[in-house]
């Protein structure tokens, strides 16, 4: 039986009017929805992946409950969160009075991929192209010269790759405990916005090879670790992003191209 997938991208700017109001946050989402469904993001269709805008704490549990039937489960958070000390867990923030931790997030996990982009500090960045419209220009190049990604080739490759994989779960956090993460009006969380830069350039160069290039896959780790030195160079190394993962791989896919 083929492997089954599932994602489940959460946001939350935070009040509208407050002066910490983060509507970058809704670029994320649309980076990530335009990403999945994409050929070298492994071609998801739109019935696997749920979004949910200022949720409840009892919404994200029943989603969460749901998915874990499925044998991979990729969650994105993108919004405002805390560290309690207290608890020794990540508290975030799905609006007003809801909040849930990051172990509640883990509840049930078989092979799950879980992705912390939580905006505590609003900063403008410089607009880069996005990642939407990076991908058209690749392929429209990409096609002139013959070389395309197989939409179905790409999903067989994704699915492929997550069989291979062992029961695990993967965190990535923005940035480190105490340090704060930013948010562009125009990019979205430095972070999130870095990982799809990082992927943009993975997929250009996948683009660049010869004909006979065998298919290949940009890891959920690799996204990360291209990401995180991005993030801090972009930051003066006051935010720098981490990862927890099992010592060895192979690890999720986060691209593909094939």
């Amino acid at each position: 039986m083929p492997i089954t997938r599932r994602a489940l991208l959460i946001a939350n700017p935070g009040e509208v009017g407050d002066e910490d109001y983060c509507k970058g946050v809704y670029v994320d989402i649309k980076n990530y929805q335009q990403h999945l469904i994409s050929s070298e993001g492994g071609a998801w269709d739109g019935g696997e992946i749920q979004y949910l805008n200022r949720p409840s704490a009892a919404d994200v549990r029943m989603w969460i409950a749901e998915f874990s039937r499925y044998d991979y489960l990729l969650v994105m958070f993108t919004g405002h969160c805390a560290y309690s000390n207290a608890d020794r867990d990540h508290v975030l923030e799905l609006r007003r009075g809801e909040r849930i931790t990051y172990a509640q997030l883990i509840q049930g996990a078989k092979r799950r991929t879980v992705i912390l982009d939580c905006c505590q500090q609003v900063h403008e960045e410089s607009l880069m192209e996005k990642y939407a419209r990076s991908i058209m220009i690749l392929n429209a190049s990409n096609a002139s010269r013959g070389r395309t990604a197989n939409r179905e080739a790409c999903k067989k490759l994704y699915l492929e790759a997550l069989e291979r994989c062992p029961i695990s779960i993967i965190k990535m956090l923005s940035c480190s405990v105490g340090e704060l993460s930013t948010d562009s009006d125009t990019l979205g969380g430095r972070y999130n916005s870095s990982l799809f830069d990082c992927t943009s350039n993975w997929i250009e160069g996948e683009i660049a090879k010869p004909y006979y290039s065998p298919a290949a896959i940009f890891s959920v780790v690799a996204a990360h670790e291209c990401a995180a030195v991005a993030t801090t160079k972009k930051s003066a190394g006051q935010q720098n992003p981490t990862i927890e993962k099992s010592r060895t791989g192979p690890y999720f896919p986060f691209a593909v191209f094939g």
